[in-house]
């Protein structure tokens, strides 16, 4: 298990009655407008290093509802900074203080709130890091967003392993289809309005669930048959068609032509 379940984080958040478990605090967790105020803070930390992190846990241990607490922002700050004074045990006595008051059933909204949570609770931020970040690599970084605040002025960001932007030849035969599309649809003379580039991408991305170089390698040719057919059903692509003319090279015909090998 490499992170809490959303059934774990509906519990915790129904027991928190959407309210900070520090003493007194009365901080919502996610406030009335939907903006997360909240954090959700592992007692024993998850990884080694982190404040009271315990090396006999076990990966299900550490991301289950009795190593989680709900804190205000300000909290879970202070608690990571002070944790001589904030100890496991002590974490664990304010979480039980704190959910007696809570309420115990579910109510439909919380699978929301939890989704919330748990989304939000996948950012990571990186500050001056001098190594290689990678997100969602096995043994890596496992986040949805990851902020990166440095002092280098260059930044290289390596694809994901086994996508389409991770295979030069892929990426740029997709592109030369992608290209082709765009010249051929954008030259339509009955078209009406100005022509949208982006619409395109939008289009891949709403059909393949992910953005087009993102894609796994093992459905690009799903990927430029999709595009060929988008091709072939312009304008000038009918025409080339009609006339015997190739519209776009072969994946084979593009590497060869460009000595990609």
């Amino acid at each position: 298990m490499t992170e809490p379940s959303v059934t774990t984080i509906k519990r915790l958040f129904a027991l928190s009655n959407n309210r900070c478990a520090f003493p007194c605090c009365i901080t919502t967790i996610i406030s009335a407008k939907g903006s997360v105020i909240g954090k959700l803070c592992h007692i024993n930390a998850k990884s080694k290093g982190g404040p009271r992190y315990d090396s006999k846990q076990t990966d299900e241990s550490r991301h289950s509802f009795a190593n989680l607490i709900l804190l205000c922002g300000n909290h879970h700050d202070t608690i990571d900074k002070e944790p001589e004074t904030y100890t496991a045990d002590v974490l664990r006595d304010m979480k039980a203080a704190h959910e007696r008051k809570g309420r115990i059933e579910l109510q439909p909204e919380d699978s929301m709130f939890a989704a919330i949570l748990l989304s939000d609770y996948k950012r990571v931020e990186i500050s001056n890091n001098s190594g290689n970040v990678m997100v969602n690599s096995p043994g890596a970084i496992q986040a949805k967003v990851v902020n990166i605040k440095t002092s280098k002025t260059n930044l290289k960001f390596l694809p994901p392993n086994g996508t389409i932007a991770s295979d030069l030849k892929k990426i740029a035969y997709v592109k030369h289809l992608i290209d082709r599309y765009h010249e051929f649809a954008s030259s339509d003379p009955v078209r009406k309005g100005v022509f949208s580039y982006p619409a395109f991408y939008a289009k891949i991305k709403k059909d393949f669930g992910v953005k087009w170089d993102y894609i796994p390698v093992s459905r690009f040719e799903d990927l430029a048959d999709y595009i060929q057919k988008r091709i072939n059903k312009t304008k000038i692509g009918c025409i080339n068609k009609g006339k015997g003319y190739k519209s776009y090279s072969s994946f084979e015909d593009f590497c060869e032509k460009h000595a990609l090998s």
